[in-house]
């Protein structure tokens, strides 16, 4: 006799973590944020390109602006996680920010769209376009993400498998934006005109296809199964607390804190090597066309990410992140080893890949991790605090990224005026492509040993039931 399907009942106020049931469109209604998203940090990735290349700015100057915009997140993400907190409205507490991808892309496209102000009007627009992108619409997006996940979706099966299909869905669009603008650049990116045009391509439905989340996917924890979550008896635990005591609760969470390094090391290490790649193909390869084919070899890893919710289940998500980290810095020795052969550059940043999966694509996981943790060791739920650290140190990772790149760059002497570059600028592109991001590596396999949420989870939960 055939089993009855069970029908979708996500929005049955009596459903409980046990029975949900998800309809399908669920799945694609929340990617197509995170897909957005991911499109536009790899677009911005090539702003140091773009001022040193096509607006003729200096590469240190150029460096120092994107260092500098990154004083202000320090401001915003904190305040941003506090205003999050304490959110009523009625659509919910973290679906009415998902407004600010509309505002990402409009920003993005005035950003590419820099008028000819001269050397100081132009670093002054760059300063301010890009610190709204980032400070201000990246900041409430990412911080607003996870607490939306967890106030959305009641099972934690439910919430990896999701994070797995939108993982995969956020990697194929990211490698193929990554494989498409090499070639864009080359053909249409050569003027300034080129470059707002891809802006305005990309933008326009790209925006409109970012609010589907919005549209589509309601939250459906109430406060009050919050607070029954998380077994909170006082006053606190309605999350109206001062922005003092959520600190206090924040700074004894040990675990947000060495997940959010580990995601400053991998935003650092993926960003520095996006942003590096126009430079790596061009003046080492000798191709920057080959740049596409580096990418395209990425598509591979969404398979990964399909039996994520299997592996997750079976070894946990903790152990696979450790895994990731070892991996990845494997395919950095691979890429140093190889040098130039484009097998070994194809293989090792697959490797990279690969092995950047699990916090790259389900950081929302580990992160409702982290508020099971801390209201279980403080008693108070701290949702918007916790996601802005992790928002933070992911934001100042790519921030740095571009940053470094750039005086790094301009202090070896580069020059995009010149046909042949010096041996000391071509030694920095080597160093910010291969060298620095391996050592990045090695620094997160460390985060990654001393990560044991898992276990200290397991221990609070068995206690409680005693």
């Amino acid at each position: 006799m055939a089993k009855e399907k069970t029908k979708p009942n996500w929005l049955d106020p009596n459903t409980t973590a046990e029975n949900e049931k998800l309809p399908k469109y669920v799945k694609w209604a929340w990617s197509s944020r995170a897909v957005s998203l991911a499109i536009n940090l790899v677009f911005i990735m090539q702003l140091t390109y773009y001022c040193t290349d096509i607006l003729l700015m200096p590469a240190t100057l150029v460096g120092t602006l994107l260092l500098a915009s990154k004083l202000f997140d320090g401001m915003t993400d904190l305040a941003v996680g506090f205003i999050i907190d304490h959110t009523r409205t009625k659509w919910g507490k973290a679906r009415p920010y998902e407004i600010f991808i509309l505002l990402a892309w409009l920003f993005t496209i005035l950003l590419y769209s820099t008028p000819e102000f001269g050397i100081v009007g132009k670093s002054i627009y760059v300063f301010l376009m890009y610190s709204l992108i980032q400070s201000i619409c990246t900041t409430f997006l990412n911080g607003a993400d996870a607490v939306y996940l967890a106030r959305s979706v009641r099972s934690s099966k439910n919430q990896v498998s999701m994070m797995s299909f939108n993982g995969a869905l956020v990697m194929v669009g990211s490698v193929v934006m990554s494989a498409l603008l090499p070639q864009l650049i080359q053909g249409i990116g050569t003027t300034k005109a080129g470059w707002t045009a891809m802006a305005c391509v990309m933008g326009i439905p790209l925006g409109l296809i970012g609010m589907l989340r919005f549209v589509f996917v309601k939250e459906v924890v109430t406060d009050t199964e919050q607070k029954e979550d998380s077994k909170k008896s006082d006053d606190k635990a309605s999350n109206k607390i001062s922005m003092k005591e959520g600190l206090k609760c924040l700074a004894k969470n040990k675990y947000i804190f060495i997940l959010a390094g580990m995601n400053f090391l991998v935003n650092l290490t993926t960003n520095m090597g996006t942003a590096a790649n126009n430079y790596y193909f061009k003046w080492i390869m000798g191709d920057i066309g080959l740049a596409s084919v580096l990418s395209l070899a990425s598509l591979i890893t969404p398979v990964m990410l399909i039996g994520f919710p299997v592996l997750s289940r079976k070894f946990g998500a903790t152990t696979l992140l450790r895994v990731g980290a070892v991996i990845s810095a494997a395919g950095f020795i691979v890429r140093i080893v190889g040098g130039t052969n484009m097998v070994t550059l194809v293989l090792g940043s697959l490797l990279i890949t690969v092995g950047q999966v699990p916090i790259s694509m389900m950081i929302s996981i580990y992160l409702i991790d982290c508020m099971e943790y801390g209201a279980r060791k403080t008693g108070v739920r701290v949702e918007g605090l916790i996601t802005s650290v992790n928002s933070f140190t992911g934001k100042v990772g790519s921030g740095i990224a571009s940053g470094l790149l750039g005086i790094v760059m301009g202090r070896a002497g580069y020059n995009a005026a010149l046909a042949v570059q010096s041996a000391s600028a071509t030694t920095a592109i080597h160093m910010v492509f291969n060298i620095i991001p391996f050592i990045l590596m090695v620094l997160f396999v460390v985060l990654a040993v001393i990560y044991r949420i898992d276990k200290d989870l397991k221990k609070m939960r068995a206690e409680e039931v005693k």
